[in-house]
């Protein structure tokens, strides 16, 4: 038996009892760790490198990364986007390994490389070297942005200190043992004091006063790595290379109660206590640290104490090589890393419960692929796909095969599987016409129920409150009371029924493959709906609403009292996925199962959140079927086992307020990120097309992110996208100002109260101005002006042709008329007015030949006008009166008018007042006109009044009818006006 030395006793004793609150706190951590998701970076594949080496959240939430040779990328959650030297950009960088990075107060990420400082402006994302020439070239270790709104800088054993316009104001250099020390960490705590970290060497503190940096007379010889503060406490926490983690008080009364080892680091392994970097998170207050080879974490208790905890099951424990350790706003970890990929450590309330059935695989070397399955206290009665039924126990790991025990063996066991609502144990059926009720209790034992013609196949089985079995086959519905014995043919000849849901009301809701969703009347009254869709699945809510889902993707809802089923596919951003089960948990939220994605919908907001198979928690190859047990507890089975959901409540745990950021911008395929709030986009003329992007940003939760928007005012609709979605296309703008409200969900998908308002202002071509505008109605002005002018002119010409063409056949009637009376051969018809006048003059000249020789001297009596001819010509000027506006009045008109040809007109006008049928047409308009320009009319207006058409030609006619112009005449008569008056 050894005896140890008293004083080492006395050294060992307080270790044991920490050893023991270590061991108890083991016990309990599982429960809280259980909790916790890694991930690894959602953009990994974007990375223009896969190692990360640096990471920083700025103030709008972007992540952005500094690689070793890939340079500055930008992550908004669903595009990286990268700054560096290369080809496209060949000077941008001096170097692309990116040392640190850090944001000043004007929004403007200042980051060190391996050769100078570098300042990217977020308003339009140029980047600038830093223009102190002394350190263009040096590399950079480390840098921090001040809240006073000062830079410091560490490079080549010195720190600099800048303000934002990038003037020195001042540099330091930090002895440790008389020796000059690179600064690995600048830090500022919550009260403004600034701190350094010098590698391999002490920990410093800024004295405003002085100007310089105070030793904090580091007492260890393992050199201090980072320094923090605690989010509780005034204690500091610093790590350390080779002494793990130390409690930093400033404020301890003396010099040894300043610094406090952790007894948790006493007996640990040199891989905890040899520290790179540290956290700490805000949503269990861990310490998180980065070792030589792993990362670990620590609790910290009321009294400032360590507790490592247990390491989750989300951490391997193969070595890791990890650059770095942050926490984001939202309290996740970012841990990047050479090796694994950089990864996220995230906490998540009401994570799914996971139970793989060990024994499947292990047994039968398929894992668990339950297409149904019913959940009874703890066990899972389950139908394997093509191997049978099977009951497992979770807490055991037990597994029994039903399809193999002896009296079970030829039977063809099916997949419907029914929870017994007023006894233990499942429906289930064999041989596709058999119903048997199953239960266990120490081993299977099975009841025969009914079984039905061999013809009709048993699709889906319902019990309801009133221990009524529902049957639904392939052409019947049937119903069988289990107290009498009884069964009853409901509905005939409906084809396939797929589910069976009895209200309480009394109704009875089939889903069927050919008639659509379908309501039995409590009188036996049957109505269809969309009978164009193969409905598969029904459901009834706490609230008595029955939810239904079918084959094309859609989910409706009927409610009580309802005349119509409601389609909310739009609601629930569903994508045309065949939808396998529907159900309503006790909070009334909706359950879509596909077979990639969980859809739970909130009917209340309009909410949606999305489970993936892919998700961490969840790890399924693809879903299969859904189940809500007696606690109302949802469970989830697919390929690798199943899930459960105790107390889902997301829609409850939310922020009211999401910001939405407008994070980049396609323009003409040209992509652009935004400036820092920019809300306003100015397009050039030939700019029609751009694609708007938004981030929340929520880097883990991108893909279950929805978007909204909508145009201009409030009351317009929202348009809402998929999931996933984060763009909005616009095409074809017209010049003009366009206004967009966007709004986003949370990751539990339920949508924030604020929206973000985006301008989008297309400036106009030179086509498009004002002063193009101007010239283009000038120059209508002139086409209608040189049109008018070029229609007048065709008028006159008209006007003038019909009177040349009426008096070409006056003179030709004339011509007529004369040879007639000379003896002379007429003219042919057709000649023109030139031959008529030569006709015409022979004639006279034949007329004057004749009267020269006549022997006949004796005058000729004017003879009075007859009763009938005075008649015929009141007629004539009576027709010529009524259409004296009327400048197509021709003499064929008025020849028509009087019932006559045109030559005897013409002879019967000649006879009796010697004047042919135009000259006495012209003869009375000219009248008029006289008494219209006594009247006061102005020549235009008279001329457009007798039919004249121009006033030009009134104006020939009028002189050679009076012997004077129409304005002598108006002269004239106004003259004798004024002197009879």
């Amino acid at each position: 038996m050894l005896f140890l030395d008293t004083g080492i006793q006395k050294h060992m004793k307080p270790h044991r009892i920490y050893l023991i609150f270590i061991f108890l706190f083991c016990i309990a951590s599982p429960a809280i760790t259980q909790n916790m998701v890694l991930t690894e970076l959602p953009t990994q594949k974007q990375l223009p490198m896969a190692q990360i080496y640096r990471v920083f959240q700025d103030s709008e939430g972007y992540m952005w990364y500094g690689t070793e040779g890939g340079g500055l990328c930008r992550d908004d959650g669903y595009t990286v986007t990268v700054f560096r030297s290369d080809f496209h950009t060949p000077r941008l960088l001096e170097s692309n390994w990116i040392t640190c990075i850090t944001e000043d107060n004007e929004h403007k990420i200042w980051f060190g490389t391996k050769r100078g400082l570098y300042i990217l402006d977020k308003k339009d994302y140029s980047i600038t070297s830093l223009e102190d020439k002394e350190i263009e070239r040096w590399a950079i270790d480390a840098i921090l942005s001040a809240s006073d709104g000062t830079l410091w800088v560490s490079a080549g054993n010195r720190l600099f200190r800048y303000d934002a316009d990038q003037k020195r104001l001042d540099s330091y250099t930090v002895r440790w043992n008389g020796e000059f020390r690179s600064v690995s960490q600048i830090y500022e705590d919550n009260l403004s004091d600034i701190w350094i970290v010098q590698w391999r060497g002490g920990l410093f503190r800024f004295d405003m006063e002085k100007n310089d940096f105070v030793s904090c007379n580091w007492p260890f010889e393992d050199s201090p790595t980072y320094i923090m503060k605690d989010h509780n406490s005034g204690s500091y926490w610093i790590s350390t290379w080779g002494k793990g983690i130390v409690r930093f008080d400033p404020g301890a009364e003396n010099h040894k109660n300043m610094f406090s080892e952790s007894p948790a680091f006493y007996e640990s392994d040199d891989s905890r206590r040899y520290i790179n970097g540290m956290a700490q998170d805000s949503i269990l207050n861990y310490l998180w640290t980065i070792t030589t080879d792993n990362l670990y974490i620590y609790k910290v208790s009321v009294t400032n104490e360590l507790y490592p905890v247990e390491e989750p099951d989300i951490l391997s424990s193969e070595k890791k090589i990890l650059n770095q350790i942050i926490s984001d706003k939202a309290g996740n970890i970012w841990v990047p890393a050479y090796y694994p990929h950089t990864f996220i450590v995230s906490f998540h309330q009401n994570q799914a419960v996971r139970y793989t059935v060990p024994k499947m695989e292990k047994n039968y070397g398929y894992p668990a692929s339950p297409v149904s399955f019913v959940y009874d206290d703890g066990d899972y009665w389950f139908f394997q796909r093509r191997t049978g039924l099977y009951l497992c126990n979770s807490a055991d790991n037990g597994l029994l095969s039903i399809s193999e025990l002896p009296g079970f063996k030829g039977k063809k066991i099916s997949p419907l599987l029914e929870q017994s609502k007023n006894g233990n144990g499942i429906f289930s059926v064999a041989n596709d016409t058999i119903v048997m009720r199953l239960t266990y209790s120490k081993t299977v034992s099975s009841e025969y129920i009914i079984s039905l013609p061999y013809d009709d196949r048993i699709h889906t089985l319902h019990e309801d409150s009133d221990s009524n079995l529902w049957i639904g086959t392939s052409n019947n519905l049937f119903k069988y009371d289990l107290r009498l014995h009884a069964l009853s043919n409901v509905v005939r000849d409906i084809g396939i029924v797929n589910d069976i849901v009895v209200a309480s009301d009394g109704k009875v809701f089939l889903a069927t493959e050919k008639q659509g969703l379908c309501i039995v009347q409590p009188d036996d009254t049957l109505y269809n709906y969309h009978k164009e869709e193969n409905f598969s699945i029904l459901t009834e809510a706490p609230n008595f609403i029955i939810w239904a889902g079918t084959q094309q993707g859609n989910v409706y809802y009927y409610a009580p009292g309802g005349k119509e089923i409601v389609s909310v596919t739009k609601d629930c951003a569903l994508n045309g996925d065949a939808i396998l089960a529907i159900e309503a948990d006790n909070h009334g939220y909706i359950w879509i199962l596909t077979d990639q994605r969980i859809v739970i919908y909130d009917p209340v907001t309009k909410s949606t959140n999305v489970v993936y198979n892919s998700d961490p928690s969840v790890l399924m190859n693809n879903f299969l079927s859904l189940y809500k047990d007696e606690k109302g507890i949802i469970h989830v089975g697919g390929t690798d086992g199943f899930c459960s959901f105790p107390d889902y409540d997301r829609f409850n745990t939310t922020n009211a307020n999401i910001p939405v950021k407008l994070s980049s911008i396609k323009v003409n395929g040209d992509v652009r990120l935004t400036g820092y709030s920019e809300e306003v986009i100015t397009l050039q003329p030939k700019e029609q097309n751009i694609e708007l992007f938004f981030s929340t940003p929520d880097h883990l939760n991108a893909k279950n992110i929805r978007y909204a928007f909508r145009y201009n005012e409030e009351k317009e609709y929202w348009n809402y996208l998929l999931e996933g979605q984060n763009n909005i296309f616009l095409t074809g703008l017209a010049k003009g100002e366009y206004v967009l409200y966007v709004k986003a969900t949370d990751k539990n998908g339920y949508w924030g109260d604020n929206s973000i308002k985006i301008v989008v202002r297309r400036l106009p071509a030179w086509y498009e101005t004002t002063f193009a505008y101007v010239i283009y109605i000038f120059i209508i002005i002139a086409i209608i002006c040189i049109v008018l002018y070029y229609y007048s002119e065709w008028k006159k010409r008209k006007l003038i042709d019909e009177q040349i063409h009426n008096s070409a056949k006056d003179l030709q009637e004339l011509v007529s008329q004369l040879s007639e009376n000379t003896l002379t051969p007429a003219p042919a018809e057709g000649l023109n007015l030139k031959d008529l006048l030569v006709s015409m003059q022979k004639i006279l000249q034949r007329q004057k030949e004749q009267k020269d020789n006549s022997t006949d001297i004796t005058p000729s009596d004017e003879k009075p006008l007859s009763l009938s001819d005075e008649k015929f010509i009141q007629r004539a000027l009576d027709y010529v009166e009524q259409n004296i506006d009327n400048s197509d009045y021709s003499v064929e008109q008025l020849s028509k008018d009087l019932g006559m040809e045109r030559t005897g007109l013409y002879r019967k006008l000649g006879s009796i007042i010697d004047k042919t049928p135009t000259s006495f047409i012209r003869s009375i308009r000219l009248k008029r006109a006289a008494r219209l320009l006594e009247e006061g009319c102005t020549v235009s207006e008279a001329a457009d009044r007798v039919g004249f058409g121009t006033s030009s030609y009134l104006s020939r006619c009028f002189q050679e009818e009076f012997g004077i112009k129409p304005s002598q005449y108006i002269a004239s008569f106004k003259q004798r006006k004024k002197t009879t008056d």
